[in-house]
């Protein structure tokens, strides 16, 4: 330090603040001891905590970057060997690793030309490099937003020549730079109108009316020109388009006028959206004004409302009169009774945070009473806290007034009526559905029609697509069908529904006509009852007409001859004189009226079973009954040498008259021994099956077999025999027709000549 300094407190004290401030330090070498001194500020910049002694070294390894550490290298050899000084500005670290920039400056004194000391200035300037940067940053930004495409800038100096044209520009306009700057003035793309209207403006505003032809352009002392509004351009092909055009005086750094700057935008897509919105906008008011609706929007904090045109309209007031809508605007116009309701439901959208609809009167003030339609949305801040809600309002006078009469027609309706859409959804109910499902007509509204006529009763009538009312779109008007409903407490209902299609503005709704059919369906159940049993009685008289038939012709066939017999044998004894005679007579008479007595017999059975003789009826084991017949057939069995197969698996019992079975079972089994091949052993087969819940027995034999396009039609006639055997008489088939015929039975037979038969009886 100077020594006049080094003397003087005052001046050392001064310079010591500077420096402190200026974060400026001093360092010496002594290059006889090698001692790197620093003082108190290049010590606290290094973070070195008061050292005031550092080896020349480890100073060297805080410069990290390779260029600076070997620069500053280069720079101290050059000082202490050739006394050469320098000023550089180099990054380093500190002894903590704190990144910084320094300026550091070396000095070297002499004595007799040799170099004796070198010494320095070391000031931080990490700020500075850092203001630098962002400086050179913001003006490269500057030049790549001025030379970008996508803003045109130009600007002109004060003597009304361009002297910036970007690529923006350029770009825009058509022109290229080399042919405006210093060539075309700026009022070669501009509509002399609006640069006239432009002009006309500023010369008032700075008192230069007097001027003709002002341009301010070309005018000096404008400093104060700043402007953004939509012009005109005209490109360099003639086509004109807006833009939008700020304009900004240019000054320099003695806040001297050079010029004016000029940034605009192409915004022919904003106007064109603009016009678009201004057509939606007047559409909406027409749309407003068709439908009788408003849209509003009130403003919770300031309790401010904004209403359309519209809403004026329906409220009965001019906008020219009610210049605020608050409101209590528009609480004083709701009808009284209907106040609390509308208090209500506000406090109610707030609590809950969700706006639905409410329907309420308003009184205008010439008295007029109307109905409104209010829906709306409320609109929350950050905090979760209402601040806002929107929505619309639609005037539903006549409508409301067509909904009344609507409803009183619906109320009258004799039947239940459900209004329901195209989804099923129940939209309107009556009181007579009420009454009918037991559900308030609260409870049915938006419900879906399931709800009263499940699905598992409605699957016969869903389309393709499973929605029930689908099939409504047809030509037919009208549908009925008759199904079940199911009430609230559970109970089925039978009712048969009307299903008419109502064509509305807000699509297809149904109208569902309900009646319930519950005593009309026990009169309908009475009557069928009624026929069945009449149908039982009348095919029983025919049955009994068709026996009496038989009965008539089997006697006539069957008794003609033995009473014709008897007749000649009558007349053969009288006139036989021969005792012999008359006794061999006599004994022909014992044949005949034998023969007789049985067919009698037969008769008689046969006319006791078909008139329901009364037969108990028991649970029998199919094996037990088998059992006992191979008892009462083990002669017959032995005899031929007859195999016995029975599977009785899928059915083992059934509930019959006994004595009938056993002779179902004995007349089956002793036809098929009776009427045996002789090529080989007889082999019989039982077999129970259950047939359409029908229990079914099967006897089937490998015998004789019956040609039954021969002899089919009298299979089960009386004293019918397709064999000529000793022992067939006719009798057994037809009582066994009888008896299972007599219990609601069938039997039938397949058979094959030479092969065999099978009968099937159905006995329930």
């Amino acid at each position: 330090m100077h020594k006049a300094i080094e003397e003087n407190p005052k001046i050392k004290n001064t310079l010591e603040r500077i420096n402190n401030v200026a974060r400026i330090g001093i360092w010496e070498l002594n290059l006889t001891t090698k001692d790197y001194t620093l003082d108190k500020i290049t010590s606290d910049i290094l973070d070195l905590k008061n050292r005031n002694k550092i080896n020349l070294k480890e100073t060297i390894t805080l410069f990290k970057d390779k260029v600076h550490r070997k620069n500053i290298k280069e720079c101290m050899t050059n000082l202490i060997n050739n006394g050469d000084s320098f000023d550089e500005e180099v990054a380093l670290e500190t002894i903590t690793g704190k990144k910084i920039w320094a300026r550091k400056i070396g000095l070297a004194d002499k004595e007799n030309g040799i170099i004796t000391r070198v010494y320095g200035i070391f000031q931080e300037i990490t700020e500075i490099k850092k203001t630098e940067t962002q400086l050179h940053s913001v003006n490269s930004e500057l030049k790549s937003i001025i030379n970008s495409s996508a803003v045109s800038i130009v600007s002109i100096d004060k003597q009304g020549d361009v002297m910036q044209f970007n690529s923006g520009a350029e770009k825009l306009l058509g022109f290229s730079a080399e042919e405006v700057i210093g060539n075309l003035p700026p009022t070669s793309i501009l509509l002399k109108d609006e640069l006239a209207s432009f002009s006309k403006e500023f010369a008032s505003k700075f008192n230069k009316e007097h001027i003709q032809n002002f341009n301010p352009f070309y005018e000096l002392g404008l400093q104060d020109i700043k402007d953004t509004r939509e012009w005109t351009f005209r490109k360099k092909n003639g086509t004109l388009f807006p833009v939008e055009l700020s304009l900004t005086p240019l000054k320099n750094d003695l806040d001297e006028y050079l010029g004016i700057l000029g940034i605009f935008y192409d915004i022919t897509d904003r106007k064109k959206a603009e016009a678009e919105l201004l057509k939606k906008n007047q559409l909406l008011n027409y749309a407003e004004q068709i439908t009788m609706m408003g849209n509003w929007s009130w403003n919770m904090i300031s309790n401010e409302i904004i209403w359309s045109a519209n809403m004026y309209n329906i409220f009965g007031r001019d906008p020219k009169i009610l210049k605020k809508v608050t409101f209590d605007t528009y609480f004083n116009h709701i009808h009284p009774e209907d106040r609390k309701e509308v208090s209500n439901f506000i406090e109610i959208t707030v609590k809950e945070d969700k706006f639905t609809d409410v329907l309420h009167r308003i009184v205008l003030e010439d008295g007029t009473t109307k109905t409104v339609h209010l829906l709306g949305e409320l609109i929350t801040n950050e905090l979760g806290e209402p601040i806002e809600m929107i929505g619309t309002c639609q005037d539903v006078t006549q409508l409301r007034m067509a909904e009344i009469k609507f409803r009183g027609l619906l109320e009258s309706a004799p039947d239940a009526m459900l209004i329901v859409d195209e989804e099923g959804t129940i939209q309107i109910s009556n009181k007579q559905a009420e009454k009918l499902f037991g559900y308030p007509s609260i409870d049915l509204k938006n419900k879906p029609v399931e709800l009263l006529i499940p699905e598992k009763f409605m699957h016969t009538y869903k389309s393709n697509n499973n929605n029930f009312f689908t099939n409504i779109k047809t030509s037919e008007t009208e549908k009925s069908k008759e199904l079940y409903a199911l009430h609230k407490n559970g109970e089925k209902i039978p009712i048969q529904i009307s299903l008419s299609p109502l064509e509305t503005e807000e699509g297809l709704l149904i109208s569902v006509a309900i009646r319930d059919i519950t005593e009309q369906k026990h009169s309908e159940y009475k009557i069928l009852k009624a026929k069945e049993r009449l149908e039982v009685l009348t095919d029983n008289l025919l049955n009994k007409n068709r026996q009496l038939a038989d009965f008539a012709h089997i006697t006539s066939h069957n008794l003609r001859a033995p009473v014709s017999n008897l007749n000649s044998l009558l007349g053969f004894y009288n006139s036989a004189t021969d005792e012999e005679d008359k006794a061999e007579i006599f004994g022909k008479f014992e044949i005949v009226i034998g023969h007789l007595t049985e067919t009698l017999d037969t008769l008689v059975e046969a006319l006791k079973t078909s008139n329901g003789a009364p037969t108990e009826l028991k649970k029998l084991n199919f094996e037990d009954i088998l059992n006992k017949t191979k008892e009462i057939l083990t002669g017959e069995i032995e005899a031929t040498n007859a195999t016995i197969i029975s599977d009785f698996s899928l059915v083992d019992s059934v509930l019959y008259s006994k004595l009938y079975l056993e002779s179902i079972f004995l007349n089956l089994m002793s036809n098929a021994l009776k009427y045996k091949s002789p090529d080989r052993d007889p082999v019989i087969e039982l077999k129970t099956t259950l047939i359409k819940n029908r229990i079914t027995l099967t006897v089937k034999d490998n015998g004789l077999g019956i040609d039954l396009e021969k002899h089919g039609h009298k299979l089960f006639g009386l004293n019918k025999v397709f064999h000529r055997h000793p022992q067939a008489k006719g009798i057994g088939l037809f009582m066994t027709k009888v008896q299972i015929e007599s219990l609601g039975g069938t039997i039938s037979a397949k058979s094959q000549v030479n092969e065999g038969t099978t009968f099937i009886v159905t006995l329930n």
